[in-house]
């Protein structure tokens, strides 16, 4: 039989259960605004972090998609990065704390890797781009150099 956590305690029960054998919260019950947190789920996101708009789309963390606003955006990532973990584990249902650190780990990989390609073109860019404006500047003064000649 399936089985899922209780948002409330984090206890695990069956998945067809509507009260928790534990803390007796009906799963359909607005009862507890903050559930608690199982151990394991807290911590930094680099996958909300760094794809955030499509990250709170897959974790339905509705709120994410301000991400998608300019300034706005900027403030959600950081935010994401820090909770999103513990947003995600919330909004959505999930076979084990093993599974949703199996799905949260495969987003922090392709996040990780997202940032150092970023990071990688971005260094190789600047290697390009600096002697190709050492050789502007250079033009420049050779083309005033020639100015100052005819004149």
């Amino acid at each position: 039989m399936a089985m899922v956590f209780c948002r409330n305690c984090g206890k695990e029960i069956k998945k067809t259960a509507n009260i928790c054998t534990y803390c007796k919260t009906s799963w359909f019950s607005k009862k507890h605004e903050n559930p608690a947190i199982p151990d394991g789920i807290k911590g930094w996101s680099w996958g909300a972090f760094t794809f955030n708009g499509i990250w709170a789309i897959g974790n339905r963390t509705w709120v994410g998609l301000l991400s998608f606003i300019p300034i706005v955006g900027i403030i959600m990532c950081v935010i994401l990065g820090i909770k999103g973990r513990e947003w995600a584990w919330r909004n959505k249902e999930w076979e084990s704390i093993e599974h949703f650190n199996r799905v949260q780990k495969k987003w922090s990989f392709w996040g990780g890797v997202l940032i150092i390609t970023v990071i990688s073109l971005d260094i190789a860019s600047a290697f390009l781009a600096v002697p190709a404006y050492q050789d502007y500047v250079q033009q420049t003064k050779n083309n005033m150099n020639l100015n100052q000649n005819y004149k």
